[in-house]
């Protein structure tokens, strides 16, 4: 469901593969046609802003990459954005966007974006606190009493990840419940109750450790304070005024049209499966919202900005914990509801279905945005394009990321 840590290069993922694993039986690896002229030759997608294009080898270069990827991972589709003021736009749909009618992926399908909804909820906190309705010193059990240590865990703590409250994702009865039926009945009195029965895992403060509880109990908190769902907070406060009409957070599990269906299998070598439909009550404010590539644009510039925080709370934002795995060369950072990666600022997500990764390098503007529609299927892709779109940054390509370990949604930070 949301992987449970970010996890680009060891921080580990939301990803427990928890709600990954049901669905119907779309196709099998064997019968798709993943390297197949027709797969990847189709034209390039039409650039989105103003900017140039890249340099025809550049895109030849990042487009091999991609396709390398979706032929060795099996992996039905994938959506890569790139904008670098002053380098170029590049932007790809690749694959196919439904096993079962062969239709192609488009730069237009909408995909959940996992932990990535993380970024949202922590805004919306720091907005509060800005407007003097919550401290970040408030504790927890001041709004959400049961919980392990609540009456010594503060906000500020839930939002970077030091609060130590057990992951309810990695209840060992729940999860493998999720796993067989993304769309199971979920409920806040169901995800209180797990982490109620779980003793901490550290006390408050002492260690960085990615649990979607963090973000589900201050999704329950901005409900208290503003006398909203946490739904319509985030829409009133965030979607709507930046114009994210592609992003919403749903409540039921249909998908806005169009969309890309996401896919996952039980075990290497198994049939794909269509998880595409999952309960967003389970991932909740850790991890249910659905957005499009560039909405994700969009977003990642201005959360990497600060534009809707004051200059002091955005760098109280950005001062992180390093997460514990992360890859000799990697400066892996969970600040205060996102994550910094060699000075880039974004998240990552790992869903039922779906992976993505959103990074934006504050000094020359440049975004990446990835989303791949198999579970957990973008940290493979984003180590091998950091380096050659921030070489700067990542002289050379990171290891391979190890599953399992912190950067996601809810799974991985994301």
């Amino acid at each position: 469901m949301v992987r449970n840590t970010p996890t680009p290069f060891d921080e580990r993922r939301l990803s427990r593969r928890t709600a990954l694993a049901a669905g119907v039986a779309a196709a099998t690896v064997a019968s798709l046609p993943w390297a197949s002229p027709r797969m990847l030759a189709q034209p390039s997608t039409p650039v989105m802003g103003n900017d140039a294009r890249f340099p025809p080898s550049q895109e030849l270069a990042l487009t091999r990459i991609v396709a390398q990827h979706l032929g060795q991972g099996a992996i039905p589709g994938a959506l890569v954005g790139v904008w670098g003021p002053g380098r170029g736009t590049w932007v790809e749909a690749m694959g196919i966007g439904d096993l079962t009618t062969a239709v192609p992926i488009t730069t237009d399908d909408h995909v959940r974006i996992a932990s990535i909804t993380k970024t949202f909820t922590g805004t919306v906190v720091l907005q509060l606190v800005e407007e003097g309705k919550l401290s970040l010193d408030d504790t927890l059990a001041s709004f959400v009493p049961g919980i392990a240590n609540g009456e010594h865990i503060t906000i500020h703590q839930l939002l970077n990840m030091t609060a130590g409250v057990f992951d309810y994702i990695a209840d060992p009865v729940f999860d493998p419940a999720y796993q067989a039926d993304p769309e199971i009945a979920f409920s806040p009195e169901e995800a209180l109750a797990i982490m109620r029965q779980h003793p901490a895992d550290f006390a408050p403060g002492t260690q960085v450790h990615y649990s979607n509880s963090n973000t589900y109990l201050l999704g329950l908190i901005i409900e208290q304070v503003t006398g909203q769902s946490a739904g319509e907070a985030i829409t009133d406060r965030i979607i709507g005024p930046l114009g994210l009409s592609g992003t919403s957070f749903p409540t039921t599990p249909e998908m806005p049209t169009p969309y890309a269906h996401g896919y996952d299998a039980a075990a290497p070598g198994d049939p794909l499966r269509d998880v595409t439909r999952s309960n967003p009550a389970v991932p909740w404010t850790a991890g249910a919202i659905v957005s499009t590539l560039a909405d994700l644009h969009t977003w990642a510039r201005v959360l990497a900005n600060g534009t809707l925080l004051s200059p002091e709370l955005q760098r109280e934002r950005l001062d992180g914990n390093p997460m514990p795995g992360a890859r000799p060369g990697l400066d892996l950072r969970y600040g205060l509801g996102l994550v910094t990666i060699n000075g880039l600022i974004g998240h990552s997500g790992g869903i039922a279905g779906y992976g993505s990764w959103m990074l934006h390098d504050p000094d020359d503007d440049a975004t990446l945005v990835i989303v791949a529609t198999r579970t957990e299927a973008a940290d493979p892709l984003l180590v091998s394009l950091l380096p050659v779109i921030f070489p700067q940054r990542f002289p050379t390509a990171p290891a391979t990321p190890v599953a399992g370990t912190p950067v996601g949604n809810l799974p991985v930070p994301g």
